[in-house]
């Protein structure tokens, strides 16, 4: 287990200095690296025959799509007319996302894989396809609701697991990263009063309440609990892929350990305050 740990802590600095520049980082955030989404690279390519240089150029350059994605999800709408500081910030992020994303061409090019351009390419497809459902509000069950912020977290992890024809691993990423994902939006929701999960159930609940009424305490428990069940769902589908990935991932089993421990312990307590 403390070869993994090195490996990834290795990685992550090797990602940190690939994506600092040291311009944008003063008006910038420094680019936020996802341990998780490294640890789920990480087991699937330790179960390839590949050479850890191949390794890493992989694994560098879907993490630098994840932070281009990420960073250029940050970019705000608020209105910057009158305020240079905002435009300025603004602008820099829209550049560090392209900055983050040529970094990831320059690194496969490396390799010259161009399929795995490919698988990568059409990960990020999927995920700006499935952000503008989410944020048109278009969905209109729990399923598909579900769906999009599944492919939103995983396709990069996904479509590489589905090129290496490994399904444990592109359910094992879905079901994590799904659960990962919903109690976040979950603890949003709590701290400020809005989600975009929350949001989205209310309108497939309650399609023909405006959003800006306010709904029923009734009608607002059954979206919470609606919520809940969808975190519930999501803690199933970890325990089914833990069962099924190899008992060698020591590391990764303990991660979805301490995430489920964690995530049933908030579900439990919300439901004793609530």
């Amino acid at each position: 287990m403390l070869n993994i740990i090195n490996d990834v802590k290795e990685l992550r600095q090797l990602i940190e200095t690939k994506a600092h520049h040291s311009y944008l980082q003063k008006y910038i955030e420094e680019p936020f690296v996802d341990e998780d989404k490294l640890l789920l690279l990480w087991g699937l390519f330790n179960e390839l025959e590949i050479s850890d240089n191949e390794r890493n150029h992989y694994m560098l350059s879907t993490m630098l799509v994840q932070i281009a994605l990420d960073t250029h999800e940050k970019v705000s709408n608020t209105n910057v007319m009158g305020s240079p500081g905002l435009l300025k910030n603004r602008q820099l992020t829209v550049l560090a996302g392209d900055y983050y994303s040529g970094l990831y061409y320059q690194v496969l090019a490396e390799v010259g894989n161009i399929n795995m351009i490919r698988a990568l390419s059409s990960a990020v497809k999927k995920i700006n396809d499935h952000k503008i459902l989410l944020y048109q509000y278009t969905l209109n069950n729990i399923p598909a609701l579900l769906n999009s912020f599944r492919a939103v977290e995983a396709s990069l992890i996904y479509k590489i697991a589905e090129y290496y024809q490994k399904p444990v691993w592109m359910d094992g990423a879905e079901n994590l990263l799904l659960l990962k994902r919903l109690y976040r939006e979950k603890e949003q929701y709590r701290e400020t009063g809005q989600s975009l999960l929350v949001e989205g159930i209310r309108l497939i609940l309650f399609p023909h309440i405006a959003m800006e009424v306010e709904l029923s305490k009734e009608q607002l428990l059954q979206v919470e609990n609606t919520m809940d069940s969808c975190i519930e769902y999501a803690i199933q589908s970890v325990k089914q892929s833990k069962g099924e990935l190899s008992l060698a991932n020591v590391e990764l089993h303990q991660r979805m350990d301490d995430m489920l421990s964690f995530t049933e312990l908030k579900v439990n307590s919300y439901v004793k305050e609530g």
